[in-house]
Order: structure tokens, then sequence, then C-alpha cells
């Protein structure tokens, strides 16, 4: 027969090593709730701190372990207190977030000033999904307050008449508009062409003027030139 050799495992007390004594508190007077559960702000969330101080602080314990037996009643209770607050708060992310970026929902041992407790409602309120401050139009804001005062709300209808006359109304408001501007054009059409007829009647008499006192064979040569400067977009008498 082979002598069989029997191995137990042997517990290894530092095989937890990256986890703290649970009886250690931290020094601090005012601890957070990362110092309370020995966590790092950028670190996931685990219970595993949290229930082992439970297991060494609950109130309903008929005994303590002698790390916590020196400590007063009172002292144990308010340990407690904390590490249940600690554990609601970083166990939420929505609660860790306002923490992390607003420094709120924590007090420590203390209790919160008003300005904190208004700050924290105030965001717990502004957080709430269908929230009117998401899109706090005026009407938003209208039913709000409606909702919170209770008052039904009533639907404002418009009679068949009324809308005819509104239409009919804007209608007309549209007619005169284009009215104006229709004769407003026409105006300043009819001064363009004025102006136009003006300054070719001008041109006109100035050429008869020029021509007058030329004989028939220079104002034939004249007119051909021109009508090639004409029609070739040049100054009349360029060539002259």
């Amino acid at each position: 027969h082979q002598n069989c050799r029997r191995n137990y495992a042997a517990v290894n007390h530092h095989s937890r090593a990256g986890h703290n004594d649970p009886s250690e508190w931290p020094k601090k007077p005012n601890p957070t709730p990362y110092d309370i559960l020995s966590m790092r702000r950028d670190e996931p969330y685990t219970k595993h701190r949290f229930y082992n101080l439970v297991k060494l602080y609950h109130p309903d314990r008929h005994s303590h372990s002698a790390a916590i037996h020196h400590l007063p009643k009172a002292t144990r209770l308010e340990r407690y207190r904390l590490i249940v607050a600690a554990n609601d708060l970083l166990s939420d992310p929505e609660k860790r977030r306002l923490y992390d970026t607003h420094g709120i929902g924590w007090t420590g041992d203390r209790a919160p000033t008003p300005n904190e407790s208004a700050r924290y409602a105030e965001h717990v309120w502004r957080d709430q999904p269908g929230n009117a401050s998401r899109n706090a139009t005026w009407e938003d804001w209208e039913r709000w307050y409606d909702a919170r005062d209770g008052k039904p709300a009533e639907s404002l209808y418009m009679s068949n008449g009324v809308f005819a006359t509104l239409v009919v109304m804007m209608c007309m408001i549209g007619a005169f508009a284009q009215m104006s501007r229709a004769e407003q054009s026409g105006i300043e059409y009819m001064e363009s062409t004025s102006r136009s007829n003006m300054a070719i009647g001008q041109q006109m008499e100035r050429n008869t003027l020029v021509a007058a006192g030329r004989s028939k064979d220079e104002r034939v040569d004249n007119f051909l030139r021109e009508r090639e400067n004409v029609l070739y977009a040049f100054t009349p008498s360029t060539y002259d």
C-alpha cells in the first residue's frame, strides 16, 4: 500500500491584502464615504468592505470584537450609521455622480446646512424624468404649476365665426400690403421710364444741333459712323 498524504488548505491572511482591516476607522474627524469604505474615487463599487463593517458594527450583535469593544455604544452606533449612509450613496450611480460633481448628498457626522439641503433638493428635483426644468418654456411652467396645484387642464377653443373673421382680416391685410407694394413699384417704374425718355430726347436734340451746320454728305457720313459705333457698343462720336 502506498502511503497517502493528505494536504490541508491553510488560511492565507495576506490573500486579501487589498482590503483593509474592518476594525480600522479613518483618522479624519469628518471622513468621506470613500474613506469609510476604503475606496478610490475612480474605483468601481463593491460591497465587500461594507459587509465586513456591518458584521463588525451592527447594533444587534450581542458581543463585539476586541478591536471595537472599548468604544462607547454611541460611537459604535454613529459609525454604523455612517457605514450605511456611505453604502447608500456610493451604491447608487446617480447619488454618487451628484456627490462627485457637486459635493452634495453627504454631510458626514454633522447635520446638513440649509444651503446643502436646498442644493440637494434642487438637484434631485431637476434630475427627475419629465421635469419642467428640462424644457422650461412658458407653457411647460404653466402646466407644471397647474399639476402641482391640482388645477385641471382646460383647453381653449375658438368658434368657427371668430376663426373665419381672423382669416378674412389676415387676407385683407395681406391684400392691402400687396397693393401698396405694387403701387410703389409702378411709381418707381414710371419715374425710371421718364428719366430714360428724357435722356434719349436730350441726346437727339444735341445730335440735331450738331448736324444742323453740316452738309448732306457730312450728315450721311456722320450717320454711318454713329450707326457703327452704336452697333459695337462704342460711345457715339468716338472717331469724330
